[in-house]
């Protein structure tokens, strides 16, 4: 079945969050690559991870003060647990406004590819307060830019080096360790190798690890001001030269992390792997030869993202009028409230999420959530959208009354921008069979043409 016969149905459905109802134009995929990078006012409102730090750092200040005062010292660890959760909604909520307005969908689209693939989980407590700080203050600054860049700037981004623990990371041979008899954490260091660059079927070592762990030792986290963020320490940093998957670095102090993760970056296995999970992301079934085509375009621009976007776009398999993958919840969610224009407190959109078992930031675990149809495309999952798609559609209804709109003229009008004439007739069978207006938008959501993209 040909689900999207139209350049502006792809752009949106296969590559966005769908269109926004009364949007005056779809924008191509292709402009999205040269605009100015979007970000809503929500997002830019939200306190900075320094800010956040600093803040964390005055309440632990004061609970230091209160060690002979317990009572009061519960109190104070009660504000810092409503902080917590606080800045953890505010983050959620942002997202949320952001996916919901913006009008470069793709954009949107790979900024949150490229935050699953460095994926930070709030279930780690201590980076509740600043998960979202990789996305918002690295990705949207390098998604469209060079994934050297964006690869050191995570990594050194408090968030990642807190929630796999690279700030207790200290070097055995270091001042600081000899003296506390205390060693590396390798866990940063895994899944740069396993995760964000080679990928798990190259052929690094445990040696690997070991010797990129060593050399970002010393990448620590600083809570208090002045200059909270990113802290080097080379009391904690391991001397000497390390070798990382055939190469030996013997830069002293922070550069020799960061020219081992250039060196990662560029590595035909980042290069294959990184080909793979966008290609897996967009098309579904991963084209051999589009792998290859865009491993060898990342190679050949030094890890430039924007011709490698351009390719992937300009492919006849992402071209395909055919459905080749189904929305997660996620993208199901946002692509029904965006087509909609019916409103929902940021509280409940956060719950529907966790209704539909992909809440933002909990991926729990470091490798992001899946990208695998078959995990979203059960009975029970559908289940969920069913009673989802009937709420959501009875609000709509509800809402449009209440501003004395016509609700039958409303209905027509997210059919129409939507698919127009493009409707499936499948589709537009069941939309002229179903039994009231708040039935049809049901349908129309939970049919084949709208979970497809």
């Amino acid at each position: 079945m040909d689900y999207y016969p139209t350049a502006e149905i792809l752009a949106e459905q296969r590559f966005g969050f769908g269109p926004r109802l009364n949007q005056p134009r779809v924008t191509s995929v292709s402009e999205q690559l040269l605009a100015s990078t979007y970000t809503s006012a929500a997002v830019i409102d939200l306190p900075s991870t320094a800010a956040t730090l600093n803040d964390i750092a005055e309440f632990n200040k004061k609970r230091r003060q209160l060690k002979q005062a317990p009572e009061k010292r519960r109190e104070v660890q009660k504000q810092l647990n409503q902080y917590f959760n606080q800045s953890y909604m505010a983050q959620m909520a942002a997202r949320s406004e952001q996916t919901r307005r913006t009008p470069y969908g793709f954009q949107e689209r790979l900024i949150q590819f490229w935050g699953n693939h460095f994926a930070i989980s709030a279930d780690t407590r201590r980076v509740k307060p600043i998960v979202a700080g990789v996305e918002n203050e690295v990705i949207r600054k390098h998604w469209n830019g060079n994934f050297v860049d964006m690869l050191v700037d995570v990594t050194k981004h408090p968030t990642m080096l807190m929630f796999l623990d690279n700030h207790i990371s200290i070097g055995p041979n270091s001042k600081v360790g000899k003296k506390r008899g205390k060693g590396l954490n390798e866990n940063l260091a895994r899944e740069i190798l396993e995760l964000h660059t080679l990928g798990v079927s190259s052929s690094y070592t445990q040696q690997d690890v070991e010797n990129l762990a060593k050399a970002i030792t010393g990448w620590g986290v600083k809570f208090a001001q002045p200059n909270a963020g990113f802290r080097f320490s080379a009391g904690t940093h391991e001397p000497g030269s390390v070798t990382v998957f055939g190469t030996r670095y013997s830069q002293s102090g922070v550069r020799q992390g960061e020219n081992c993760l250039r060196d990662l970056a560029l590595h035909p296995d980042t290069a294959k792997h990184l080909a793979t999970k966008l290609t897996l992301h967009f098309i579904g079934d991963t084209p051999s030869e589009l792998v290859d085509e865009l491993s060898k375009i990342y190679l050949k621009f030094e890890g430039e993202l924007t011709p490698v976007y351009q390719i992937l776009v300009e492919h006849m398999a992402s071209n395909s009028p055919k459905s080749v993958r189904f929305r997660t919840p996620q993208e199901w969610l946002f692509a029904v409230l965006r087509s909609s224009g019916v409103s929902v407190p940021d509280k409940r959109t956060v719950n529907l999420l966790r209704t539909l078992g992909q809440p933002p930031f909990v991926a729990g675990s470091p490798a992001g959530w899946s990208d695998s149809d078959k995990d979203y495309n059960s009975p029970s999952s559908l289940v969920q959208r069913w009673q989802i798609a009937n709420n959501l559609a009875a609000a709509t209804i509800k809402q449009a009354r209440k501003r004395g709109d016509k609700p039958d003229r409303l209905v027509k009008d997210i059919v129409a921008n939507l698919y127009g004439s493009d409707i499936d007739q499948h589709t537009q069978v069941a939309l002229e069979k179903a039994d009231g207006l708040a039935m049809k938008l049901s349908l129309l959501w939970l049919s084949p043409q709208f979970q497809y993209r």
